[in-house]
């Protein structure tokens, strides 16, 4: 989730979808079909627009089009397209919205915020939380071998389970595509990197992308924004990692 005043960007598209959600007035989003003004916004993936709102509060939620999340949601809105949604159901959660622009929140309770507002999309079930002991050991081995080359036919005769099978459990218990885990936790790490001061070069290195034009790259395509606004001294926003070390 991104909270800012001054979302001004140029005209792109990226991977993740995006729920735009402004606090009190209303966001400007351009496509090619013209400008449309928003209390909430459902942008689909890969969906090539800008958004122009200097002085406009407002909280922007991106989401993985690969995961259960999204799955439930999609219904919602195509690749390519903008959506509008009724801002009187996002109404309930104005004040944590509010909370989370200002900082407020705890950890805990910003998780809890973007599963609410993916709810308030569209109203799912939560992922069956009994998970494969497996794909458990597993999900930890990666995350201990990246930036390591993860060879999934190895791993998979580990826990005797083909790579086919494997594949499928990854998505049936993570609720993600393991090709989209494993960039995940690069990216994680990459981040994580910047955070405790290594340059983008080293961070780079240390998750395993080639070279920071790479995992800058990566990242931009993944979220839509450059690392250095985030990370480093042309920083301008602040990072928070809002999930306990032992999730996946």
């Amino acid at each position: 989730m991104f909270a800012t005043n001054d979302m001004q960007t140029d005209f792109h598209s990226h991977y993740a979808a995006t729920l735009a959600i402004s606090l009190e007035k209303n966001i400007t989003i351009e496509t090619n079909l013209g400008k449309e003004e928003y209390r909430v916004a459902l942008v689909g993936p890969n969906t090539y627009h800008r958004t122009i709102s200097p002085g406009v509060e407002m909280v922007a939620l991106l989401i993985d089009p690969e995961t259960y999340e999204y799955g439930s949601i999609s219904q919602s809105v195509a690749s390519g397209e903008v959506k509008r949604l009724e801002v009187q159901k996002f109404l309930p959660l104005i004040h944590s919205l509010w909370s989370l622009y200002y900082g407020d929140l705890e950890d805990n309770e910003a998780t809890q915020l973007q599963l609410n507002l993916l709810r308030t999309v569209y109203p799912f079930e939560k992922l069956n939380s009994t998970m494969d002991p497996r794909i458990e050991k597993i999900a930890k081995r990666i995350r201990l071998e990246i930036p390591n080359s993860i060879r999934m036919k190895e791993i998979g005769k580990d826990f005797s389970i083909s790579e086919d099978r494997l594949i499928r459990l990854f998505k049936e218990n993570l609720g993600i595509p393991l090709r989209r885990y494993l960039l995940w936790v690069r990216i994680l790490r990459a981040v994580k990197e910047l955070k405790a001061g290594k340059n983008l070069t080293e961070a780079a290195h240390e998750a395993g992308f080639s070279d920071s034009a790479h995992f800058s790259r990566t990242f931009k395509e993944n979220f839509g924004f450059i690392p250095s606004l985030f990370f480093g001294h042309l920083k301008t926003a602040e990072v928070r990692f809002c999930e306990p070390e032992e999730n996946f």
